[in-house]
């Protein structure tokens, strides 16, 4: 399993792929269950909510 740094570094890519796939809320949700602390989990959230904005801006 990757440590959460991997986790947000793959999440970080992930958003700022353009175009954004289709899936990326899945990818990332999965991404969010695979942190092993809360604060992994809690900065994986801050990309969720930064991909919501990309998503629908």
């Amino acid at each position: 399993m990757k440590d959460d740094e991997s986790l947000v570094d793959i999440a970080t890519e992930l958003i700022n792929i353009d175009p954004l796939p289709d899936d990326a809320e899945e990818q990332l949700k999965r991404l969010i269950e695979q942190a092993s602390t809360s604060y992994g989990r809690y900065q994986l959230g801050c990309l969720a909510e930064a991909l919501f904005v990309i998503r629908h801006s």
